[in-house]
């Protein structure tokens, strides 16, 4: 066969997906059987083993779809443990995928990889590391994009309800940068032991960056925390409950290590300042105050739950730029971060 007709058939097939609706808006690999069966050669586990029920539609979500759409994706079979525990954790009842599909606020599967398979498989927790420029990084998460649009059927505009929705619903997924970082690791913090490779996805919001070029540990705290209160006014939020996933760079980590901040004296002083007064979200005509419990203008209203509903993860290479990425949990329950352990 001439090197046209081969192009021209690939081109045919990637023209194929998109006509049964099989894309993320971005052309994919063809699923061919050779291929399926390549990336198969990833993961040990039986191809028609049942990982769980895949919501918004309910489809069966096996070994075999996971392979399907990593290979769609564009994802190496060394992936494909990664894939499969993502996949794992977006199907516990916890996460609750339905809901957080059906969102308006177009929240997104925030993948979070800790252990050493980050660096056997090259997944970037440094320079750029919400961009572009790992493969690793990109197929992964969208890997898990593509299986919950054609596993789980959540269509843009039909069961994918998001008003805006945002970049990382294409792909949405870094490891953290355990090597230049003295605080526990996401995954160790969640009872995994600190040699184990883990996988943990929250579901997010879009990151916004915050932070200060130069100043003391208290200075970059006060940066974060005025950004907080002025992004999150508690419009979308009912009687003090909240979420939050905060990403500080190697400089402001270094910056807080010195002053002898812990991870957990990092939350407590978010949580403590993170407020508005009464009057504050009345201003703005949030449900918050909406049952009458709160009867002065001047008393506190806190933004978040509890220290522990404020995740706090080391990435990002050095230049004092950190983010933080709302959490969608508006209601008890809603959704909760799940970690799965990476088998194989």
């Amino acid at each position: 066969m001439a090197a046209e007709e081969v192009v021209d058939d690939v081109l045919d097939l990637i023209e194929e997906c998109f006509e049964r609706g099989w894309t993320d808006g971005l052309p994919v690999v063809p699923p061919t059987p050779a291929g399926l069966e390549r990336v198969l050669r990833g993961s040990e586990r039986d191809p028609q083993e049942v990982l769980g029920i895949l919501p918004p539609q309910g489809g069966t979500l096996t070994v075999e779809k996971v392979a399907l759409n990593a290979l769609m994706a564009g994802c190496k079979p060394e992936y494909m443990p990664v894939v499969l525990a993502a996949a794992e954790a977006i199907v516990d009842p916890r996460f609750n995928l339905r809901l957080h599909s059906r969102s308006t606020r177009g929240p997104a599967p925030l993948i979070v990889v800790n252990g050493p398979i980050r660096n056997e498989l090259g997944i970037n927790s440094r320079s750029n590391v919400f961009g572009p420029g790992w493969r690793a990084n990109a197929t992964i998460g969208r890997a898990i994009r593509l299986l919950i649009r054609n596993v789980g059927g959540a269509l843009p505009g039909k069961l994918d309800r998001a008003t805006l929705g945002h970049p990382g619903k294409y792909t949405y997924c870094i490891g953290e940068d355990e090597e230049h970082s003295p605080w526990e690791p996401l995954h160790v913090e969640r009872g995994f032991p600190r040699g184990a490779s883990v996988v943990t996805v929250i579901s997010c919001e879009g990151p916004n960056q915050f932070g200060v070029p130069k100043g003391a540990a208290k200075m970059i705290l006060d940066a974060l925390v005025e950004t907080l209160r002025a992004i999150m006014r508690f419009t979308s939020y009912y009687r003090g409950v909240g979420d939050v996933t905060i990403i500080f760079d190697m400089d402001q980590r270094s910056e807080l290590i010195r002053a002898g901040y812990s991870k957990a004296d990092v939350r407590r002083y978010i949580f403590e300042n993170t407020w508005r007064t009464v009057s504050d979200v009345r201003a703005v005509g949030s449900p918050l105050v909406s049952d009458g419990a709160e009867t002065s203008d001047n008393q506190p209203v806190r933004l978040f739950t509890s220290e522990e509903t404020i995740y706090i993860i080391a990435a990002g290479a050095g230049n004092r730029f950190g983010a933080f990425m709302p959490t969608w949990r508006s209601v008890p329950g809603l959704s909760e971060p799940v970690s799965r352990l990476v088998r194989g």
